[in-house]
């Protein structure tokens, strides 16, 4: 019988693959285009999974933007929470505010969610990593298409005016789930071994919020406004809602220079990720 010739033969060193950049490069594109058939079925999987047992279903996906933006706009309604020069109404202002950051958070939870889904395939089964990455991808792309048809149909019920630079925020749209998906991996070899992790980016995504230009503008002075001066997420979120609502925005650069970081980081993140494979197998194995 003939061998047959796609077969692949790979051999394990203890040798670290860092010290062989070029061959860990070429490592990390040949297993994403293998792992991309079973990425999908991990995705298909995992996303008919979550809400099995929901009544709600993918509303959950929807939900928690529609009651955040609810709360803050009765607050501000009964000016407990005044924000003026927003450029648009303020509801228009915190549901566009709320909605784009939901693109981060969903990113940020993506990779650790996707680990603790898998963890038994992990476990039993020698397949690219890059498969479990490629799937935190798709769910969180999924996540961002519900979210912005919600937003959609959200400002055409307010009757908010859509600028012709709309289809831009395409860019600031994928820095925020770039964002997330590079803090996610970056915590996976920590968030897979302990719970702590997993629990704690509830209160961090809770603490970034009120830190970013969500439901409120940014101050002119103070701590608060040196902070969100700062704070990376900021750019992403004000270029968003710019492009969207006003056509006009100055943060477009910033934009463009924390993608550029977290594009770098994502990376380091990718590496540490699949030296940390072996070692969570272990672990987890025991």
């Amino acid at each position: 019988m003939a061998k047959d010739a796609h077969t692949e033969t790979r051999v394990y060193t203890p040798e670290s693959e860092v010290r062989h950049p070029l061959r860990l490069i070429r490592s990390m594109g040949s297993d994403v285009l293998a792992g991309r058939e079973l990425a999908w079925r991990l995705f298909v999987r995992d996303t008919a999974a979550q809400y099995r047992q929901s009544a709600l279903g993918y509303f959950w996906v929807i939900l928690p933007p529609l009651v955040t933006s609810l709360i803050f706009i009765l607050l501000n309604s009964a000016n407990v929470l005044v924000s003026d020069d927003l450029g648009m109404s303020y509801p228009v202002y915190v549901l566009t505010g709320t909605v784009f950051f939901g693109l981060f958070s969903d990113g940020m939870a993506a990779p650790l969610r996707t680990i603790a889904a898998s963890k038994p395939l992990l476990i039993k089964v020698n397949f690219p990593r890059e498969a479990l990455l490629l799937t935190a991808w798709m769910q969180t792309a999924l996540s961002c298409l519900i979210r912005i048809a919600l937003l959609a149909v959200c400002l055409l019920l307010l009757q908010a005016h859509i600028a012709a630079t709309a289809p831009l925020v395409i860019i600031p749209a994928a820095g925020l789930m770039l964002f997330g998906i590079m803090l996610g991996v970056l915590m996976v070899p920590m968030g897979a071994l302990f719970q702590d992790i997993t629990y704690g980016m509830v209160l961090i995504t809770n603490a970034l919020m009120l830190i970013t230009p969500v439901v409120y503008a940014p101050p002119d002075s103070g701590t608060l406004a040196t902070i969100m001066k700062y704070n990376p997420l900021s750019p992403l979120i004000l270029c968003s809602r710019d492009l969207l609502i006003t056509g006009d925005t100055t943060y477009l650069p910033a934009t463009l220079v924390v993608m550029a970081v977290c594009l770098v980081l994502f990376v380091v993140g990718w590496i540490l990720f699949r030296l940390a494979v072996p070692i969570l197998v272990e672990r987890l194995g025991s």
